[in-house]
């Protein structure tokens, strides 16, 4: 039987922000045998990787993955990049073109509007809040009353944070790379699905127009994460698609 173009490739996942080679498990068991193997690159701060001592921005995440993708040297690689990991993804391409052979971007938290007024509000309800919590007679009710806080702001993965990972958190999301889409030369895939919450529709095709050899996937009903259970076979066979053009 005749193998097609993806067989002969490696697809290197980069996950979301508090995502890791764990929840891309399933989609990792659907898609291995159509690729030479597929690979989930945990990044600092997930999965099986330790935060680092210092406050890391999306370029020093780059160049984790550069170190980690360094050991496919000589070998036909799909780089997959989704949400964070698709900022880190855009980053590592715009300025290594010979890292891999082709781009996916899904669901890419590539632009990141400055939002100064969602931000002052933000900061004052968190100062206003802060006081509140602490009244709070119990743990469960304080802890619970910060979901809440974190959700209204609309910022269900601070919630998540603590410590240096929040501090990371807090640069990242003022890191738009929109400056850096024109640079990326390798045919690339932007994958955006229609009910995606966290990252707007229209920041999808924005990133596609700015990539030169961009083509744009709407995946219909399709939330953040494509390659979860309900999207999962037709994310992968858009990959496949891409990946054997």
């Amino acid at each position: 039987m005749q193998k097609t173009a993806s067989q002969s490739k490696i697809l290197v996942v980069l996950p979301g922000w508090n995502g890791s080679h764990e929840t891309w498990t399933d989609f990792v068991a659907l898609a291995k045998p159509h690729f030479q193997d597929v690979v989930v690159i945990d990044l600092p701060c997930f999965g099986d990787e330790p935060c680092p001592k210092a406050v890391w921005g999306v370029e020093e995440y780059a160049e984790f993955a550069k170190e980690k993708i360094s050991k496919y040297a000589n070998r036909q690689i799909v780089l997959l990049g989704h949400s964070f990991g698709g900022s880190v993804a855009t980053q590592l391409v715009a300025n290594n073109p010979d890292i891999a052979s082709k781009l996916i971007l899904s669901g890419a938290a590539v632009i990141r509007p400055k939002n100064y007024l969602k931000r002052f509000i933000f900061g004052t309800m968190a100062k206003i809040g802060k006081g509140c919590i602490a009244i709070l007679p119990s743990q469960k009710l304080k802890i619970l009353a910060k979901k809440v806080l974190y959700r209204v702001a609309d910022s269900p993965d601070f919630s998540n944070t603590s410590g240096i990972k929040r501090d990371i958190f807090k640069k990242i999301i003022r890191q738009d790379l929109r400056h850096l889409l024109s640079s990326i030369a390798i045919p690339t895939c932007v994958m955006q699905g229609t009910e995606d919450t966290y990252v707007p529709f229209r920041h999808g095709k924005i990133i596609a127009d700015g990539i030169p050899s961009a083509s744009f996937v709407v995946i219909e009903q399709g939330t953040h994460g494509l390659h979860q259970k309900k999207t999962a076979e037709v994310f992968l066979s858009d990959i496949l698609e891409f990946c054997n053009k």
